[in-house]
């Protein structure tokens, strides 16, 4: 019985852990700077079409997460640097936004990068699901029963966040509708040093994951030539 009340107890956290990394509100408002000068209706085949690339991106890490790292060799430091970099792309372009007449239709498909990715599905979020799928998985070598239900749950997490995502990014007009056009160029600019703040912590953590690795292998050659 307590193997499954574990397995319960599993499924709050899953969703818990991943919204909060993922963070909708913070995707709306950035929805709603991204998408300025598009039509309602490209507005929302955007937010669909997010939704469903995140879903999509979440689910895959989901199922061979560990074993994708494995088969080409990089880690999860190697991810959150490519994060980063992609992270600080984006924020430099909210800091110095360009005029509408200089954005070309090519240029306003935001709908996979960065709203997909790394937005709603970014690095830190990819990394909580393939934690939590390595865990429910774990316990799967314990009880089948309790290993499938916190399965479940992980996948009851990912697509949790993602319509909770959608529905921020679909009433984000409402959301901030408060702000203003002043307000919504404080925000964008307030949001593109926090998003730069974030690219550039996803890059720190980056580097400390795989720097110990890389000075444990100049070690043994040292001590090999030693």
């Amino acid at each position: 019985m307590s193997d499954i009340v574990l397995a319960l107890e599993y499924i709050p956290a899953a969703i818990i852990a991943i919204m909060a990394i993922s963070n909708p509100f913070s995707t709306s408002a950035m929805f709603l700077i991204l998408t300025k000068g598009m039509s309602h209706e490209e507005k929302l085949q955007t937010a669909t079409r997010s939704s469903r690339y995140a879903l999509y991106i979440l689910l895959f890490f989901a199922v061979t997460g560990l074993l994708l790292f494995q088969l080409f060799g990089f880690g999860i430091g190697a991810f959150r640097i490519a994060g980063g970099i992609l992270l600080i792309i984006t924020a430099i372009d909210m800091l110095n936004p360009k005029p509408a007449t200089e954005v070309s239709d090519e240029d306003r498909d935001i709908a996979l990068i960065p709203m997909a990715m790394p937005f709603i599905s970014g690095p830190g979020t990819i990394v909580t699901v393939v934690v939590l799928m390595s865990g429910a998985q774990d316990l799967i070598n314990v009880d089948l029963l309790t290993g499938c239900i916190a399965v479940a749950g992980v996948f009851i997490g990912i697509i949790t966040v993602v319509i909770v995502s959608k529905l921020a990014m679909k009433y984000s007009e409402e959301i901030f509708s408060l702000l203003g056009d002043e307000g919504r160029k404080v925000v964008s600019r307030l949001m593109g040093l926090i998003v730069l703040a974030i690219s550039i912590q996803f890059i720190i953590n980056g580097i400390g994951d795989v720097l110990p690795d890389y000075i444990r292998i100049a070690m043994e050659a040292l001590e090999g030539m030693s």
